[in-house]
């Protein structure tokens, strides 16, 4: 059973995992308790582990990661959390809760908090999170994909086009953390924009899609903001797109 005094004292990590589901423990500290000293931060994930609350996995080359026992999940009645894609969604959690900071990203949303519409006139696309953006007096809707692994090539080609398509996303910010997947992205969205076949999608194909690069995706996020981007066949910052 979970102790109701230790759940309330740790109120913030609570209800930060509530929304983000799994982070990293630094990215956690740095998200609810920026001030708190760092060893006195790992003594209260260490309780909230040997009471129940959380659960972690360390990973070679990786920070610890946390999220929601079974039992707190139970009692936030959270019913759909994947523990195999835990790494995956601690990277796209960190992404977001950075890409947030900025000035003109009035939100971000994971899965759990918005719902793909069936009654769109194409495949459903649900990305790993969406942002909102607020540009030129407009709030413009932005998905978020983060891909840590190299993926079939008809998957990626089906996707970018699916993301053309779909009139409900502005743009769509693929995040990478190695250069080979990046440039390999870059190498696919080029035979598409030279496929005959999709020559009706040619400009939602090079404004919607963007790369970015960050090595340190993986760990920390760093200097979010200097991260390497392509863009409609140009190599740019990240921060000349929020300018």
């Amino acid at each position: 059973m979970i102790n109701e005094i230790m759940l309330q004292k740790n109120s913030d990590i609570v209800e930060a995992l509530t929304k983000w589901r799994s982070m990293t423990t630094k990215n956690l500290k740095e998200l609810v308790a920026g001030a708190e000293n760092a060893p006195a931060f790992r003594q209260r994930i260490l309780r909230l582990e040997q009471g129940g609350i959380l659960k972690s996995k360390l990973q070679k080359g990786f920070n610890k990661i946390v999220y929601p026992s079974r039992e707190l999940l139970l009692r936030l009645g959270i019913e759909n959390f994947n523990e195999d894609n835990i790494r995956h969604d601690a990277v796209v959690s960190m992404v977001v809760s950075k890409l947030v900071d900025f000035k003109m990203v009035s939100a971000g949303r994971l899965p759990h908090e918005f719902k793909a519409k069936s009654s769109w006139k194409h495949r459903v696309i649900e990305p790993d999170a969406i942002i909102f953006i607020e540009k030129n007096e407009k709030e413009l809707v932005v998905a978020i994909e983060v891909e840590l692994w190299r993926k079939d090539r008809k998957r990626v080609f089906d996707k970018l086009v699916e993301y053309a398509k779909a009139d409900e996303y502005d743009n769509v910010l693929y995040f990478f953390s190695d250069r080979s997947s990046f440039e390999s992205y870059k190498k696919r969205l080029s035979e598409l924009l030279l496929d005959d076949d999709l020559e009706h999608l040619k400009e939602e194909l090079s404004q919607k899609i963007i790369f970015i690069l960050n090595q340190s995706i993986l760990k920390n996020a760093s200097d979010l903001i200097s991260s390497e981007v392509f863009h409609n066949g140009n190599t740019k910052k990240l921060g000349d797109l929020f300018e």
